[in-house]
Formats: structure tokens, C-alpha cells, sequence
């Protein structure tokens, strides 16, 4: 695609994927009365494997190949299992704005994660800036200990944050090889594998649970993954990746808002203070790493990403 043709920006798709990838914390939130963590994590996982089953037949999934076999199943059990069950657990007690900024903050577990295994230097600017998300963190779970949750929520949040940050590390090498529907079916595959054993636990939450709460996960599914990937896959095809990350800065906002909507639940002022900080300080570290390859392997590399 010409820069001439990649000038317009998709602002539809780009809502579309905020708004899908937001909408996720508070499906969960619908969804948690009736349905244990591990259950809609498993569900969730579930669903997206069969909806994607179709690619695999049509050779639009590809085999996986045994020598990626490895780093793909630490992918699934880091990025899928963990992570949602964390996310899932924390939003027991926080409310799913509050959560949305916490994950906001998964961007500085991935610097140091890069700093401490493939010898990333950020630069001041860059630390600077990790610096200001990580006390906007912070902010945000001490606040949440006090009125929108309980403090062990925040922190089981901003562990999700940190197992999503070390996918993503393991998933970059694999974006090289795999596109990112490649990788979200073969991750959850392997994500489901540690909690199949509960699968007759969840069946029977099935069974109890109220409709509306069975449709929150069924969302999860749908919404959340399958439509989420293909409009996010239509705003990479639109524009540059610089500009489409922008709607990983929205998807925070989505969520406060769909939050207020749906279930009524305001972050406090020193939560929402924190909030901010996190999405600044992301940002000024993000302009500072900006990637220097050519915009073709940004694309591939932000394909892979997922709410």
C-alpha cells in the first residue's frame, strides 16, 4: 500500500476495536456473579479456538511448526491462561475501569523485561516516562484498596499486566513466522490445556447461570477476540502502525466508559489521576521507543495484539 493511499485514518475500525477490547472488562464483570475466573477463561478460550476453526480448515492457519512448539505453549500459558485468569480474579473486587488502567500499564513489565533479557535501553526519556506509568500504577491499586475494590484485586490486575507483558515477549520472535491469528488460535489452544479439567465445572456454571451472564462470556468470545481481530486487522491494513496504536490508549477510556454505562461504577479522582499518569507516562516512553523498522514488521508485530 502507497503512503498516498494510507493518508485517511480508519476512524470507524479504530472505535470499533477500542470499543470491542474495552468492552472486555466489563463483560467480565457481568459475567463474574455466575462464572469462576478459570470458567471464563477457559470459555473465552474455547470459543475463540472454535470460531477460528474454520481458518485452519480454509489453510488460512497454518501448521505450527515443532521447533516453535515450545515457545508457542509459554505464549498460550502466559498470555491466555494466566492472564485472563489473573484479570478475571482481580476483577472480583475493582471494577473494570479501574482494571482497564492497570493493564494500561503492561508496557513497563515489557521494558523490563527487555532490559533485563535482551539488554534494551530505553534512554532517559524513556525511563522517564515507564517511571510516571509505573507511580500512575501504583496509584491506581493503592486508591482502588479504598473504594472501587480491594487492594489484592489491584495487584492481581497488575499481575495480568505483567504475564501479558512477558507474552508478548515471547510472542515477538513468533510474529516473525505466524500471523496474529496464528498465534491468538495456537495460544489458546495451548492456554486451554492447564484447565480442561475444570471443564465440567464450567459446563455445569453453564447450566446455572443467568442467561445475561452466559451472553457476557459468549461476548468475550465473539466480540472481544474474533471481531476485535478482524476490525483491528482492518485498521493495520488502513494505516501506518504508529497511528493505529493509538487505539491501545483508548481501549482505557472504553472501559471507564462502558463501565459507567452498564454497570454504574465511577473510578474516585485519585484513581482516575493515576489513571492519566500511566496513559502519559506510556506514551512519552512509547515516542521514545519508536521502532525503526520498516513499517511493514511494526504491522506484523502489532497484528499479535489482543485485549
Amino acid at each position: 500500500m502507497t503512503s498516498a493511499q494510507r493518508t485517511s485514518i480508519p476512524w470507524i475500525p479504530m472505535a470499533a476495536t477500542a470499543l470491542l477490547w474495552g468492552s472486555a472488562f466489563t463483560a467480565i464483570q457481568v459475567a463474574l456473579p455466575d462464572y469462576s475466573p478459570a470458567a471464563i477463561a477457559l470459555l473465552r478460550m474455547a470459543i475463540t479456538v472454535v470460531l477460528l476453526l474454520p481458518c485452519l480448515f480454509l489453510g488460512r492457519i497454518g501448521r505450527l511448526r515443532r521447533a516453535d512448539a515450545l515457545r508457542m505453549a509459554a505464549f498460550g500459558l502466559t498470555g491466555m491462561t494466566a492472564y485472563q485468569v489473573l484479570l478475571c480474579a482481580g476483577e472480583q473486587s475493582v471494577d473494570a475501569g479501574t482494571a482497564a488502567m492497570l493493564i494500561a500499564a503492561s508496557p513497563v513489565f515489557t521494558t523490563v523485561l527487555g532490559m533485563a533479557f535482551l539488554g534494551d535501553r530505553p534512554g532517559r526519556r524513556g525511563l522517564a516516562g515507564l517511571g510516571v506509568a509505573l507511580a500512575g500504577a501504583l496509584t491506581v491499586a493503592v486508591t482502588s484498596g479504598g473504594g472501587s475494590g480491594s487492594l489484592m484485586g489491584a495487584l492481581l490486575v497488575l499481575g495480568a499486566a505483567a504475564t501479558q507483558a512477558t507474552s508478548f515477549a515471547l510472542q515477538k520472535p513468533l510474529l516473525k513466522r505466524y500471523s496474529g491469528a496464528e498465534c491468538v488460535f495456537y495460544g489458546s489452544l495451548f492456554g486451554m490445556l492447564p484447565l480442561l479439567p475444570l471443564a465440567p465445572g464450567a459446563v455445569g456454571q453453564i447450566a446455572a447461570a443467568d442467561g445475561h451472564r452466559t451472553l457476557a462470556v459468549l461476548w468475550l468470545g465473539v466480540g472481544c477476540t474474533a471481531m476485535a481481530f478482524w476490525t483491528w486487522s482492518r485498521t493495520l491494513r488502513a494505516t501506518t502502525a504508529s497511528t493505529a496504536s493509538l487505539v491501545l490508549y483508548a481501549v482505557p477510556v472504553a472501559a471507564l466508559g462502558l463501565d459507567a454505562v452498564f454497570l454504574g461504577n465511577l473510578p474516585s479522582l485519585d484513581a482516575a489521576v493515576g489513571g492519566l499518569l500511566v496513559l502519559t507516562g506510556v506514551a512519552v516512553a512509547a515516542v521514545r521507543r519508536a521502532p525503526k523498522a520498516p513499517e511493514p514488521v511494526a504491522e506484523r508485530e502489532l497484528a499479535g495484539s489482543r485485549r
